[in-house]
């Protein structure tokens, strides 16, 4: 089948919307009219659209309601009424973010009738790259669609979910949060069938205060299945202590199924794991006897962690395990996560799109495989959102480095502690700049000798910035 792409022109008729909506139409008299298409930014704006405005603390699409006419929207949804007439017919609605979010569940109905399966991916780390492994898995067999960039919050997911074409199979939809209530909302809008958590960490720690509070932020996501979830299945891996220890209170909600690479209970298991500097050998093995082997374009145990979700994902839908592992083999993973670049003797390995202590300590642990006989450079930047855990946290990632890396750069709020478990400071930096002016310092000396430079930091830190940096140089020879 096929990955497919997004279709911007979901067509609904203004009556339904504003029957949905609990509101009448303003401004016309005929609500026989259909949109085709629904947009919240002016800038993308598409004849037919209907303008949604949102409202925030810095912005308010209200007052853009006229521009949104002007390029041919034919309907504005707004929450507030407008100063001067814009021109076509318009709703007026308490709040237009649960408005979105109600279009947005009506039109998936619609495409559940079709036969339209979701599967939800939410946890602490991973779940990026598990949405897009399970999409490319599925793709195989079915016509699938999925979160698209960082589309994965309460604006995020009314987005994807009205850009999904209606003949959908199977959709794979990401929910991230920061708060408790979050992926509440999100599952709610989302109604899936199936739920995928990666795994239970600290990002977002500060926000949450433990991570028993982060697992039941993560749970939320059965709420919006069918009864709460008893008429859905959570696919999960064993070898996360937290979720594998409350086994017995979440499967009294609903049904659950497990992967492990660690050979413990599990519906799905790999064995014979075969780590390279560029793939990852491994047998699936099932419950029932059946066996696949499978390679990976990726180096690391956790991304063999995320592949098992996916492939679970798949079998429960309906694939074989054959057809799984057959798929995985072409899965390439997306910019800015694990991404490699080389330049001569040089490897870069871009992993900046975000960073909590375990993708960081994931990502450490593979750079010495990936590196081979290679020196192994650390550049990392904070981690946010850890609150009171963010000194120990950065610390223990220093300590870290002594292990994994041969030279560790370190900059953001935290390299102090970074370099206290690290056991030096010469090269941390609370600025970015100084960080990059000293490894111009460091390669003022290389010799060209064969070096993997691993980056990774929270996507606040523009880690991009250092890797430009160095790809400059190492492209001009130095």
């Amino acid at each position: 089948m096929a990955l497919l792409s997004e279709k911007p022109d979901v067509r609904m008729q203004a009556a339904e919307i504003a029957e949905l909506l609990g509101t009448e139409l303003q401004n016309c008299a005929d609500a026989s009219f259909s949109v085709a298409g629904f947009s919240t930014d002016t800038r993308t704006i598409a004849p037919g659209n209907c303008f949604i405005a949102l409202k925030g603390e810095n912005f308010n699409g209200n007052a853009y309601a006229k521009q949104a006419a002007e390029k041919d929207a034919v309907l504005c949804v707004l929450s507030e009424k407008p100063q001067e007439d814009p021109g076509v017919p318009y709703l007026l609605v308490p709040d237009t973010v649960t408005a979105y979010g109600q279009i947005a569940h009506r039109y998936l109905l619609k495409c559940k009738q079709n036969g339209l399966r979701v599967i939800g991916v939410t946890g602490s780390s991973g779940k990026t790259t598990v949405k897009d492994m399970t999409a490319h898995v599925l793709a195989a067999k079915y016509r699938t669609f999925a979160t698209s960039g960082n589309h994965n919050n309460h604006i995020g997911v009314p987005y994807t979910i009205l850009h999904m074409p209606e003949d959908t199979e199977a959709a794979v939809i990401e929910m991230g949060m920061n708060h408790a209530g979050e992926i509440h909302y999100l599952s709610d809008i989302a109604e899936p069938d199936f739920a995928i958590i990666t795994n239970i960490g600290t990002a977002h720690i500060g926000n949450l205060g433990s991570q028993e509070n982060i697992m039941k932020a993560k749970l939320e996501i059965l709420d919006g299945m069918k009864d709460g979830g008893r008429n859905g299945v959570l696919i999960v891996s064993a070898d996360d202590r937290m979720l594998y220890a409350a086994r017995e209170t979440i499967s009294a909600r609903t049904a659950m199924r497990f992967s492990t690479v660690c050979g413990g209970d599990a519906q799905l298991s790999a064995e014979n794991i075969d780590e390279s500097a560029d793939f990852t050998r491994f047998t699936i093995r099932s419950a029932d006897g059946a066996e696949a082997e499978a390679v990976l374009l990726m180096t690391g145990i956790h991304n063999v962690t995320d592949a098992l979700l996916a492939v679970q994902a798949g079998l429960q839908i309906g694939m074989t395990l054959q057809e799984c592992a057959e798929a995985l083999s072409s899965f390439v993973p997306g910019a800015m996560r694990s991404e490699r670049v080389k330049i001569g003797n040089v490897t870069i390995i871009r992993d900046y799109y975000n960073a909590n202590p375990e993708a960081m300590a994931a990502a450490l642990q593979s750079l010495g495989t990936i590196a081979g006989d290679a020196q192994k450079w650390a550049v990392l930047g904070n981690m946010n959102e850890l609150g009171e855990y963010a000194a120990a946290r950065h610390s223990a990632l220093g300590t870290l480095c002594r292990e994994y890396a041969d030279r560790a750069f370190f900059c953001g709020e935290n390299y102090k502690d970074f370099a206290e478990g690290f056991g030096s400071g010469e090269t941390a930096f609370a600025e970015q700049d100084a960080l990059i002016e000293a490894l111009r310092g460091v390669l003022d000396g290389y010799a060209g000798e064969p070096v993997c430079v691993l980056i990774k930091g929270s996507r606040g830190m523009h880690m991009e910035r250092v890797n430009d940096m160095l790809e400059e140089r190492f492209k001009a020879g130095l």
